[in-house]
């Protein structure tokens, strides 16, 4: 019998095969899960779209997904090689938030097992639960809530100036913000003694541009199990990301080394956290994979999302040039050229331009990372099953038109409020409310946030006091096409103030 002669019993028996198989991934992908019901979904193919073109993550949502949250405050949809629920509305998010062991953090390590984004991140303080978490916490906390001086950030503040006084053409602002933002994580948070223009940190700064070009890639966020299938292009980012942390791990440890016994954080009250990490493990209290995973995750949350949220915000402001000038104004009244904290709180319109930056542009803008540990009832109806992942966007909330009003899409800072007092009630309101979720909510918000909103504070205030600056006319005015949010490749022309 000749293979020829086979084929017209072979093949459709393959034809059927190819067919079941196809069957199947629509039941498992294409088609969305009936539970739960009274909530929509997302077509699946939204999620195809960044393989046939380059996209921006802000028109996606605009087009396919906003109206359809803010109708109904929670959708199905397709992520990270399965189906979600995305959570919009505040009573809802006030709910999640609330009953922490009912919606568990559970983060990449076990949703999407074998990903690059999982290796490098691991297990982590911001994706742990129960005890673990309360570990990392215990240990991590006080160094980043307390422990850390202003002034290495208005040191990098100055040189970030110089560096935009330089040159009088258009500037991408990213490489010397994510240099800025570096240094004062490692000055700030891990008491390592580098300037934004020293050799150590621009080095870090290379190697986290190429992991992130490697990590944040539209198709790999979609469809991360992708990563398992040995692609050489993948194995090569799992590789740099491990020598990453592998930097990261080895400058802790050194410095670590380098004190002398009595300023080691097992010192009574010590609040160095990269230093703490170090001595958990050293005392065994956390595994080495442990201490790579935090180490790793507090770079990218310390030094990643402010860097973001600076973008932003000068983004904004570019586009508003009276907002800078009455900004500038504000704060060209403060005798002082490195107001302390409660100077700077004391600024209401600085603070609300701080806020409303991240209310428009949260640098994390969907996050998916809890799991149902039993089944409930969202709302009124919907029964959301029992081992479902949900999450929440940010953007969609913070531009919720019921809780912020018709003009929720704008750049208003005035909604704040006119004096210190009325801004600080405005956003504790918000934020009790989970109507302003850039920071999370409940016992797990963000523990990094009062260092972000500093480094915010400072860097516009050191800026506008000097510069004014507008877009580039020839930027492509969008967002970057998955992961965290901001302007792609912002650049900016800079003019100096006559003082």
């Amino acid at each position: 019998m000749t293979l020829l002669s086979l084929i017209p019993t072979v093949l459709p028996q393959v034809i059927l095969i190819m067919a079941a198989i196809t069957c199947l991934l629509f039941y498992l992908f294409l088609q969305p899960p009936k539970e739960p019901k009274h909530i929509p979904a997302v077509p699946f193919w939204v999620s195809l779209l960044p393989l046939f073109r380059d996209v921006d993550q802000q028109v996606i949502y605009n087009t396919y997904v906003r109206d359809l949250l803010h109708q109904h405050g929670a959708i199905k949809i397709f992520f990270g090689s399965q189906w979600n629920v995305l959570v919009e509305r505040p009573a809802f998010l006030a709910h999640v938030f609330k009953n922490e062991d009912q919606y568990q953090k559970s983060g990449n390590q076990k949703k999407i097992p074998g990903s690059v984004l999982a290796n490098f991140l691991g297990d982590n303080i911001i994706s742990s639960h129960g005890e673990v978490w309360r570990l990392y916490q215990e240990i991590m906390k006080p160094g980043l809530q307390e422990g850390w001086s202003m002034d290495p950030i208005y040191e990098n503040a100055s040189s970030l100036l110089e560096n935009f006084k330089q040159t009088q053409r258009p500037l991408s602002v990213q490489e010397p913000l994510q240099r800025y933002t570096i240094a004062n994580l490692v000055r700030g948070l891990m008491h390592l003694d580098f300037d934004m223009n020293h050799e150590k940190v621009v080095r870090l700064s290379q190697m986290q541009s190429k992991v992130k070009g490697q990590i944040f890639r539209p198709v790999f966020m979609s469809f991360p199990s992708l990563d398992k299938c040995g692609f050489p292009s993948r194995e090569k980012a799992r590789r740099d990301a491990a020598r990453f942390t592998d930097h990261l791990v080895c400058m802790l440890a050194e410095t670590w080394l380098e004190r002398s016994d009595e300023n080691r954080p097992e010192e009574k009250g010590h609040k160095d956290v990269g230093c703490r990490l170090v001595h958990a493990w050293k005392q065994q209290r956390i595994t080495h994979q442990q201490l790579r995973d935090n180490v790793t995750v507090l770079f990218v949350a310390g030094q990643e999302n402010p860097q973001l949220a600076i973008l932003s915000a000068l983004y904004l402001l570019a586009k508003q040039p009276e907002i800078q000038e009455r900004l500038h104004s504000e704060v060209m009244t403060a005798g002082n050229n490195r107001p302390d904290e409660e100077q700077l709180r004391n600024m209401p319109y600085l603070t609300a331009c701080v806020y409303e930056s991240l209310r428009l542009l949260p640098p994390i803008g969907q996050l998916i990372n809890r799991l149902a540990t039993t089944p409930f009832v969202l709302g009124e109806d919907t029964v959301v099953p029992q081992g479902m992942y949900l999450g929440y966007n940010a953007y969609a909330t913070n531009r919720n038109p019921v809780t912020w009003g018709p003009n929720a899409e704008e750049f208003l800072p005035n909604r704040w409020g006119d004096t210190a007092d009325d801004v600080q009630k405005s956003y504790r309101r918000r934020r009790a409310r989970a109507e302003f979720i850039t920071f999370h909510g409940g016992r797990r918000a963000c523990l990094g946030e009062r260092f972000a909103v500093l480094q915010l504070k400072v860097t516009l205030y050191t800026l506008v006091r000097h510069l004014r600056w507008e877009l580039d006319p020839l930027w492509p005015d969008r967002m970057t096409p998955a992961g965290p949010l901001a302007p792609r490749g912002l650049r900016l022309k800079f003019e100096h103030r006559r003082q």
